[in-house]
């Protein structure tokens, strides 16, 4: 049961390099004008389930498409401070992008399957790392599709078409297609909130099975779902990091009155 899963908590303060996924120091984030990230620091730790909670608006999508470089995408886009992962700075001018888009996977907030089958879907990444032979593509989406608890429902047709699945079944091929690459974090913007309830589970239930071989940071609206999932959950406002702490003594007892404030529907 989701609500029995037994928490690993580390202090978020000393995670040693060895401990840490991504590293943020001092983050500073500006479409043209805008500010939208101020002065934000946090350690990410290896193999646990982070959430990032806040009203819309608050930069919290924004933050975590800096952990791969999705915001690169947005004309006026710049800042300041750092974003260290395998202690690289990735946002060091030679930085291989597509390298770290592989190792850094991505999961939007509505399924995106590409128009091509089942089959083409999970293996495109690989097809274009330069992984060609027959063999072992079979192998790879086989265990990206079982990975996303999907090889079941879809082992007899892979070759049609990826829009006759339901919605809760694209959601789950897009991770598919994340995992084939084996990526070591995995972000997850509000991965579930165009799914039913019972989806939803599935997804939950896949990214607590999903931390025994990655890092996953997920974005979410609703705070059950990160008290139900997350090892740990920062709360973001107004682009300023508020409050981070491991989640259960976020949601029971956090130190800040605007983390109180928001998670008890004061405003937000």
């Amino acid at each position: 049961m989701l609500n029995l899963f037994e928490r690993e908590k580390l202090e978020l303060e000393t995670l040693s390099q060895e401990q840490t996924a991504i590293n943020v120091e001092h983050l500073d984030l500006w479409f043209g004008n805008k500010q939208v990230l101020d002065d934000v620091s946090m350690r990410i730790p290896k193999h646990q389930i982070t959430a990032f909670i806040g009203q819309s608006g608050c930069g919290k999508s924004t933050l975590i498409s800096s952990f791969n470089r999705m915001n690169d995408l947005i004309d006026g886009c710049r800042y300041r401070g750092s974003i260290e992962i395998d202690g690289r700075d990735i946002n060091h001018p030679r930085e291989n992008v597509a390298r770290l888009r592989a190792n850094v996977g991505m999961v939007f907030q509505r399924p995106n399957p590409f128009p091509m089958s089942i089959y083409d879907n999970v293996c495109y990444g690989l097809k274009l790392q330069g992984m060609n032979l027959r063999r072992a593509l079979d192998d790879a989406v086989e265990q990206a599709l079982r990975d996303a608890a999907l090889w079941d429902e879809v082992k007899d047709r892979l070759f049609e078409s990826a829009n006759i699945l339901s919605g809760g079944q694209q959601q789950r091929l897009v991770f598919a297609r994340a995992l084939a690459l084996q990526p070591e974090i995995l972000l997850l913007d509000e991965p579930t909130s165009a799914l039913d309830p019972l989806t939803t589970l599935y997804i939950e239930e896949l990214m607590i099975n999903l931390k025994k071989r990655c890092t996953v940071v997920i974005v979410t609206h609703n705070m059950q779902q990160a008290a139900r999932v997350s090892d740990y959950t920062a709360f973001i406002n107004q682009g300023r990091l508020i409050e981070y702490a491991d989640s259960d003594s976020l949601f029971t007892m956090p130190r800040k009155k605007q983390t109180e404030d928001y998670i008890t529907g004061r405003y937000g």
